[in-house]
């Protein structure tokens, strides 16, 4: 009706030459609608307008799931921001009690050093899980505001669950990680600024250039092999389990939902959870030896032990022949 409108006007038989940029997906329809619009106003004197829009087709699942892991790690990758200074924290209470005497005091009042860090422990552990619960309950609201990204941290009681187990291992693993870092600082500020570096670049930037390597055919093979060494550091294995998080609604979409694999698998959340409780167990150790170590240093007794010259047996021996000998003419 349109044509046969303009062509009884006397518009529709013009020639017209449009140039459009062929990269652009709606230069061309976008440039048709103006035309036609044109010859309609011309033709209606102005009574008649011609509108046109366009709107994108509704995204499959596939598009959503990859969407949604997208937006997912980076939310994973954002969270170890704020734990990297979580982490570095329970380093400064223990560096002013060294600083002020307090901690000496203690100990010259009677308070053995396992009795020290066990107290210690117990009111970090009371303090972080004050924090795991706050941050439960914030990726909880967040299923209402953003759902893309917390259904991958809190969309169903597994997954919070495998989030809670992961959060808490980290701090089971960075408090006593603190504790044996407080040993080499003497100072609160430079302890808390060089623990906090060490966990965002551990954490933060590991995690990115791991994500990067694996994707990298002349990279991968190595990248592979290096994740041993990765998983020594809490923030890498803390980041490494919230991807494997993230990534599940991508993998469940190109698979299909008969495929997931238990979460607490070697490959998926088993790995990083298991290096963190290890970690956990080898920090807290290293604390009460290097406690025993500075009450009564073993390493410098032994090494001057080491230096200490020995007398040749030859000479030994010689002695022990002359004061023979001496005793002999005594008896005599």
């Amino acid at each position: 009706p349109l044509a046969r409108g303009l062509r009884a006007a006397g518009s529709a038989d013009r020639l017209l030459f449009a140039l459009f940029n062929s990269t652009s997906t709606h230069a061309l329809p976008a440039l048709i609608a103006t035309a036609y619009d044109s010859l309609l106003a011309n033709a209606t004197a102005g009574g008649s307008r011609l509108s046109a829009s366009a709107s994108a087709l509704p995204y499959s699942k596939r598009q959503e799931a990859t969407l949604s892991a997208i937006i997912a790690v980076f939310a994973s990758i954002m969270v170890l921001v704020p734990f990297a200074f979580v982490g570095a924290l329970f380093v400064t209470p223990l560096l002013r009690e060294r600083e002020s005497g307090s901690k000496q005091m203690q100990f010259v009042s009677g308070v053995g050093p396992v009795a020290y860090w066990v107290s210690s422990w117990l009111w970090d552990a009371a303090l972080y899980a004050a924090v795991l619960l706050a941050t439960l309950a914030v990726l909880c609201v967040a299923r209402g505001v953003v759902p893309a990204a917390a259904k991958a941290f809190a969309g169903s009681a597994e997954v919070l669950g495998a989030t809670a187990l992961s959060l808490g291992l980290f701090g089971f693993a960075a408090v006593p990680f603190a504790s044996a870092s407080s040993f080499f600082f003497s100072s609160p500020s430079s302890g808390l600024i060089a623990l906090i570096a060490f966990h965002f670049v551990s954490g933060f930037g590991l995690v990115i250039a791991n994500f990067i390597l694996s994707f990298i055919d002349s990279t991968a093979d190595a990248n592979e092999q290096l994740q041993p060494l990765y998983r020594l550091f809490p923030a890498f294995c803390l980041g490494d389990a919230f991807y494997t998080l993230a990534m599940r609604d991508a993998t469940r979409a190109l698979v299909g939902e008969g495929h997931e694999q238990n979460l607490l698998a070697s490959d998926q959340l088993g790995a990083p959870l298991l290096a963190l409780l290890a970690e956990g167990l080898v920090f807290g150790c290293a604390t009460l030896a290097l406690q025993y170590n500075e009450a009564a240093p073993l390493l410098p007794a032994l090494a001057a032990r080491l230096r200490r010259p020995r007398a040749p047996a030859a000479a030994t021996g010689q002695s022990g022949a002359s004061t023979g000998q001496s005793g002999a003419a005594a008896g005599q």
